[in-house]
This record gives structure tokens, C-alpha cells and sequence, in this order.
């Protein structure tokens, strides 16, 4: 699909993951983006305006249907969850990290099959305009790292769980359907030899590959019972967390499409043919989806009766006594579920006003880092924004100078920087960012690091005093653009992207280092000259020592 339009690819599967089915047909959806890293993956699924990708074309397209149909007796109600399984941990990356437990969400199973994650927050949203920020401020906590095929490469697989409800009341009973749709951005198969992946890179290529070759087996199994063969074969969900907590979508009760991103590269070729093997084993499972009748009041059910379950076999123990298998830890577990349990069935009793009433306030709270990193950063004030090469990423990461120097370097710095860059080129303490009455000047920590600064494409002196859109880059690709907000309604409308600002340093580079050259050239022909002329005066006066000393 890379090479298609956004458009054409949404249009694509419009009929089997959208609106449409999830709102007019109430049935259970699901979308991978399936492919090698770097093939297009996450561009397919959340490119932004004007390349649209899937998932907000599809929750556009939703609260435009909703608007049109709903009425005093129908009514709708919207949440939205973003989950990241990074190294087969679990991570809700729309809440601060300091509140993800370190070992990661608990994946559970309620006795209907189904998996969740315990903890994971799902947000009550009323349009596609609170969807849109609740999906960049998960995207900015999403874990990237760089290789050699891609520099911002996506580290880990990301769920994204649009839950719907519709009630309608008709005569005296009140109706509610609650089909699910699931749109996963699942991170890149690699080899190491082409990604030159080494350390934590190595580390997270592995459990990349692990979960995805577990996905493939699932796959592969799941496509041979369909045919009839495999038939006592056990689909190992449970291998890994990926596949466990998207069981329900990959054969359970879900209408669900894999979307295949491939390179054109001949390098690739081993790795598209792969994908393309992958897909055609899709192809081949059936999926036996119905509609989503069962009403809210049914999972409340299901949840007393779990907690009932659950203090019955408590119960029977007796207290300081183990279980009846003679486990500890299995006491503890059953506490944890009955705790689960019972905060679950306290969030699905609450009112739909209430629970948006929540999200608010959470949206409230993290009003400041949807917009920029770190409470501080006030971007009505003098301050600077990243430039990325990924235009989803560009602009999400802001500094401020209200609260003193700026510090720029790598995490080993003393003091640890504000900014902390991992380039090569970079050294732990190498620039710093000084506010001078309403003036901001970078200054390099040294000569050094002054060489692996850019300033509009050129390298900066000892210091140098930064105008509104300057184009700043530290080390090798770290841009970022400085901003005056009192001058940017002066007229003033060119946008600065990633591939501007680093044709600029290597243009202006270039141009400087011929610049260099030719002064070098100039210095040493003016110096050869000026040795020459030495030569030719002692000479001229050997010669007349000679001269007299001949005549004496």
C-alpha cells in the first residue's frame, strides 16, 4: 500500500473495517499492518493530514455517521485505548510512564475467552478531533530507536481499541450493542545483518521477531484447520503477549483484514517474498463473526459472578491457609482477579457522563505534555521544536528558556542535559542554550563541539544569536527549529520539514568546505610565493658576497 494513496488504500477495506460494519452491522473488526521494517507500515495506519492513514480516516468517518443518526432515542457512546508491547511487556502509553507497572500490564482472560490488558485506560471521547489528540500523544510515547534501514524505526507493536456503543431505546426496553474494533501497527520484521542492529537495537529485534513469528505459527495453524487438516492441533496464543491479547481478532468473534506493506527493493527480496507467503496463509482462515447483541448489563453479570466465584473458593481456605492446591501464590492471584473484578464492574456501573467526566480531567491534567515534552515548555514563549524525519513526529518535542540555561548533550553529561542526544558526533556536555534579555544564544561547550553544529546549514563560530526559524543541528541529524512567537503573525508562513533543513547543511556545507579549500589553496600559493621571493633575496645576496670576495 505504500505506493497507493492514502484514499485508495482506506477505500480498500472501507467495507470491512469501519463504520459501516462496526456501526450500521455491529460486528467485532480488526486491521494488521503486516511488513518489514521500514515498507510503510505505520504511515498506512496513522499518517496524518493531508496523508490521512486508516485509523483517522476510519474515526472520522465514524463520528460523521453518528452524527447523522443519533437522536433522542438512540445515543452513542466512544472510547479510545492505545496499548504498546515493547519486548512482550504491556504499556498503556496513554497515561505517564511513572504510572505503567515496571514489569508491565497483567494480560487476563475473563471466562467468555476474551483478553485484556488489567489497568489499560480507555478514554471516553465525544469527536475525532479529542480521538486525534489522545493518538498524537501516544504516538510521542511510542518507543522508536534507529538503524540502518530506518532511522526512526518503531520498536514495538501498538494496539489501538476503538470501542462502541450504541443504545437505543425501543418502546420501554433500551437495546446496547458494543462491537469492538482493533487496528494494530505491528512493529517491522528485520534481520540484524541488514539493520546493523546491536545492543538494546539487537535485544528488541529479537522479541520483535519472536512475537511475530508466534503471530506467523497462530497464522499457519489457524489457515490449516480451516482446511481441515490440524484439526486436534492447539494454536499457540499464549506464546507470546501479542497474539494472546489479539486471540479474540485473529479466530474468535471478529471480521478482520491484514494489510501487506512491501519494499521495492531487489535487497528486500527474500523479506517481500516472506510477507507475501505470510498474507496468503491469512487468506486461508475463516473467521465466523455475529453480530454484538449482548448489552452491558451482561458483562456486569458475568463479573458478579466471577467475584462471587472468586470469594467462594477464598472462602473455602479459611484464613492463613493456603489454597487448595497448596499455593501461595495462587491465593494471590485469585486476590488479584477478585480486585480486578471488582474495579472493572465499578467502571462499567458508572454513568457515560461520569466516565467522560474522567477523561476530561485525565486530558486536562496532561494538557501540557499533549503539546509539548515536560510541563515547562510555554511555546508562547521563546522556545524551539523538533524536526523529524517521521512528519508525524515533527513538532511534538518542545524546550522553553523561561527556567534558566538549556543544556545539550548525551546522558553521561555532568550535569545531566536537558536535551539529550545520542549522535555519535554528539559529546556529553556540548552546547548550551543562554537567555540574554529577550535574546537566546547557543554557545558551544568547546572548538570540538562547535564543528558538529549548524546553524542554517552552516557551522557556527564561538557563539551565535539565534532569529526566529532558525534551522539549528546537532551532531549528525538532530534538527530542530527556533521559534519567536511575536514574529510568526507577521506574514510569515514557510514551515521548515526534514528533508529542507538537511539539504540546506549539506548545500551550504559543501559550499563552505569549497570555500575553505580555495583559501587554503590561497594561503598556501601566497606562502609559496613568499618562500620563493626569500629564496630569490638570499640568493641575490650569496651571490654578491661571492662577487666581492672574488674581486678581494
Amino acid at each position: 500500500f505504500f505506493f497507493f494513496k492514502q484514499k485508495t488504500a482506506y477505500e480498500m477495506q472501507r467495507g470491512l473495517v469501519g463504520s459501516e460494519m462496526c456501526i450500521r452491522d455491529r460486528y467485532n473488526c480488526g486491521l494488521f499492518a503486516y511488513g518489514q521494517t521500514g515498507s510503510g507500515k505505520s504511515f498506512s495506519m496513522i499518517g496524518k493530514a493531508p496523508n490521512k492513514g486508516i485509523v483517522p480516516r476510519v474515526t472520522e468517518e465514524m463520528f460523521e455517521r453518528i452524527n447523522r443518526t443519533k437522536s433522542e432515542t438512540k445515543q452513542y457512546e466512544v472510547t479510545y485505548s492505545m496499548l504498546e508491547i515493547y519486548n512482550e511487556k504491556v504499556r498503556d502509553i496513554l497515561v505517564p510512564e511513572e504510572r505503567n507497572p515496571s514489569g508491565g500490564l497483567k494480560v487476563r482472560e475473563r471466562p467468555s475467552g476474551e483478553c485484556y490488558a488489567e489497568g489499560q485506560k480507555d478514554m471516553a471521547v465525544s469527536s475525532y478531533a479529542e480521538i486525534e489528540k489522545w493518538m498524537d500523544y501516544g504516538n510521542k510515547n511510542k518507543t522508536i530507536g534507529e538503524t540502518k534501514m530506518n532511522k526512526e524505526s518503531s520498536r514495538s507493536h501498538t494496539v489501538i481499541t476503538i470501542k462502541f456503543k450504541q443504545i437505543e431505546l425501543i418502546g420501554k426496553k433500551q437495546s446496547v450493542k458494543s462491537p469492538v474494533i482493533n487496528l494494530v501497527d505491528l512493529a517491522g520484521s528485520e534481520k540484524a545483518s541488514q539493520t546493523g542492529a546491536e545492543g538494546d537495537r539487537l535485544k528488541e529485534g529479537i522479541a520483535i521477531n519472536k512475537s511475530l513469528t508466534t503471530l506467523g505459527m497462530c497464522i499457519n495453524i489457524l489457515s490449516e484447520k480451516a482446511s481441515g487438516k490440524a484439526k486436534k492441533e492447539v494454536v499457540p496464543f499464549r506464546n507470546s503477549v501479542l497474539t494472546r491479547l489479539l486471540q479474540n481478532a485473529l479466530g474468535g468473534n471478529s471480521k478482520t483484514i491484514m494489510i501487506c506493506a512491501l519494499s521495492p527493493a531487489s535487497s528486500n527480496y527474500e523479506e517481500t517474498l516472506n510477507t507475501l507467503r505470510y498474507a496468503e496463509r491469512a487468506k486461508k482462515i475463516e473467521l465466523r463473526a455475529k453480530v454484538v447483541e449482548s448489552p452491558q448489563d451482561q458483562l456486569i453479570r458475568e463479573l458478579k459472578e466471577e467475584i462471587e466465584r472468586l470469594k467462594g473458593q477464598m472462602g473455602k481456605q479459611g484464613p492463613g491457609t493456603t489454597n487448595e492446591s497448596g499455593s501461595a501464590e495462587e491465593a494471590e492471584r485469585m486476590k488479584a482477579e477478585l480486585l480486578a473484578s471488582q474495579l472493572k464492574m465499578s467502571e462499567m456501573q458508572k454513568t457515560w457522563e461520569e466516565r467522560l467526566q474522567d477523561a476530561n480531567k485525565k486530558k486536562a491534567e496532561t494538557a501540557q505534555t499533549v503539546l509539548a515534552i515536560g510541563p515547562s515548555a510555554d511555546l508562547s514563549k521563546l522556545h524551539i521544536v523538533n524536526v523529524s524525519e517521521d512528519q508525524l513526529l515533527s513538532g511534538k518535542v518542545a524546550y522553553d528558556f523561561e527556567k534558566g540555561d538549556v543544556l545539550v548533550g548525551k546522558k553521561t553529561g555532568n550535569p545531566v542535559p536537558q536535551i539529550v542526544l545520542g549522535s555519535i558526533a554528539i559529546k556529553p556536555n556540548h552546547a548550551v542554550f543562554q537567555k540574554k534579555g529577550d535574546q537566546i544564544v547557543l554557545l558551544p561547550s568547546s572548538p570540538d563541539c562547535a564543528d558538529a553544529i549548524f546553524v542554517n546549514g552552516k557551522k557556527i563560530g564561538e557563539n551565535h544569536i539565534l532569529q526566529h526559524n532558525d534551522r539549528i543541528i546537532f551532531g549528525t541529524n538532530s534538527a530542530f527549529l527556533f521559534k519567536d512567537p511575536s514574529k510568526v503573525n507577521n506574514g510569515e508562513q514557510q514551515e521548515f520539514d526534514y528533508e529542507y533543513v538537511m539539504q540546506e547543511k549539506y548545500e551550504k556545507s559543501e559550499n563552505q568546505a569549497k570555500e575553505l579549500a580555495a583559501k587554503k589553496e590561497e594561503e598556501e600559493k601566497k606562502e609559496e610565493e613568499e618562500k620563493k621571493a626569500k629564496f630569490e633575496e638570499m640568493k641575490k645576496a650569496l651571490e654578491e658576497k661571492v662577487h666581492q670576495a672574488a674581486e678581494e
